[in-house]
């Protein structure tokens, strides 16, 4: 029988692989698309920033391509440039929609909307110490990895528990998406950053007996391409 929601501890120490329910399940965790011109460069992460042209085409081809794998079920981010994706996702496949702030992008506290190039120039100590240790440092203000993992895993654990073996989609941001994958896998949270999710690209998962497997990494089409 498969654990309940509430069996798995709400911050566990990272680097161990999660062992897996053994569902089947698939688990699609899709990143949002380009923003706005107005806010590349920046640490915008947990604002409530709009999508770009480009990334408005994105979201709409993605659920057009993807809608057609039949998901059980789809949660998505509250946050705008995810939330498109989510209800596009929803109408093209038929499947329930849940909309949460738990899967929103990760707060940025007192870099929230400022230049990343000019945070590593005035604040290279801090940048270094984040990427060195994001599960545990944190600048004021802001949340580092395990704070992430603490709200965003028990959403995706309950909804891949009801989904009785079917596909699950996630539309969220890549940070959520870095911090779910890396735990799933046992990656440590240092190694975390090596992960490539591209704009309007997808992460796929499948929960075995044995553990979560990787099936597809920063794809754009639900077929065997890229």
């Amino acid at each position: 029988m498969a654990p309940s929601a509430a069996s798995s501890p709400a911050r566990p120490e990272p680097n161990r692989p999660h062992p897996g329910f053994g569902t089947g399940a698939e688990l699609w965790l899709f990143r949002h698309g380009e923003v706005h011109a107005d806010w590349h460069g920046r640490a915008y992460g947990g604002l409530d920033v709009p999508l770009s042209e480009r990334g408005l085409a994105d979201t709409a081809e993605r659920a057009r391509t993807f809608g057609t794998l039949g998901f059980a079920r789809i949660v998505s981010s509250s946050l705008v440039r995810a939330r498109l994706l989510g209800e596009s996702l929803a109408r093209e496949s038929g499947a329930p929609l849940e909309v949460t702030r738990e899967l929103v992008e990760i707060e940025r506290g007192e870099w929230a909307g400022k230049s990343i190039p000019k945070l590593y120039e005035t604040e290279p100590e801090r940048v270094e110490r984040y990427f060195a240790d994001p599960w545990h440092f944190v600048i004021p203000g802001a949340e580092n990895d395990s704070d992430v993992f603490a709200r965003a895993w028990p959403v995706v654990e309950r909804t891949v528990l009801a989904a009785r073996g079917g596909r699950v989609a996630v539309t969220s941001h890549y940070n959520v998406i870095r911090v779910l994958v890396a735990y799933l896998l046992g990656i440590a949270p240092a190694h975390s950053f090596r992960l490539r999710v591209d704009l309007s690209s997808a992460v796929a998962l499948r929960d075995e007996s044995g553990g979560w497997r990787l099936l597809r990494a920063n794809v754009r089409s639900p077929g065997r391409g890229a």
